[in-house]
């Protein structure tokens, strides 16, 4: 962890302002966008990760640098937050979290294919219309990976599972959008 980061995460266990601000400008837009790929709606998306902010500083003290990152722990909190206010709205879309191995088989492409006889603004269209129509889980695991860049280990610990079906399980993702697709 870098210095100035530690300063800041001691300055907000001292409740001062700027620890506390620091820390919400760095990983703001992180943790919504997280919280976004399960609680579709944004204001309620933005309630839930304003509540992982709280959380979060209402347990700093509990927080372990030597057990993982700040990115990381914060992301675990919303990570649970998101997933306990979906639940609490009757997603029927979230019976998949009692077993996250469930996720279907499906054969097909290993990769997306070939969309190069496309615009680029109709292929990520294309891809966003994909990815909207992924689990909250699977949108997740996309987020973590390929748009935060994280390790399949951080991911593991965000989303409180094992590393080893991490790779499968986004291998299966590529292959379900190549399918939604239509490739």
């Amino acid at each position: 962890m870098e210095d100035l980061e530690q300063r800041m995460i001691d300055a907000a266990r001292r409740g001062q302002a700027e620890g506390y601000g620091y820390l919400m400008t760095r990983y703001g837009r992180r943790v919504h966008l997280l919280v976004s790929q399960v609680i579709r709606d944004a204001r309620d998306a933005e309630e839930v990760a304003q509540d992982a902010f709280v959380r979060a500083f209402d347990r700093l003290e509990a927080f372990d640098p030597g057990r993982g990152s700040f990115a990381t722990w914060i992301g675990r909190i919303a990570w649970n937050l998101a997933l306990n206010a979906a639940r609490g709205q009757g997603d029927k879309g979230l019976e998949f979290l009692d077993n996250l191995d469930n996720l279907e088989r499906l054969d097909g492409l290993d990769n997306l294919g070939n969309l190069d006889h496309l615009e680029e603004t109709e292929r990520l269209a294309l891809l966003d219309r994909a990815i909207d129509r992924l689990r909250p889980e699977e949108r997740t695991l996309l987020h973590l990976r390929y748009y935060d860049g994280r390790s399949l280990q951080e991911i593991a610990e965000v989303m409180q599972t094992a590393t080893g079906p991490l790779a499968s399980r986004l291998q299966r993702i590529r292959q379900k959008l190549s399918k939604l697709i239509g490739l």
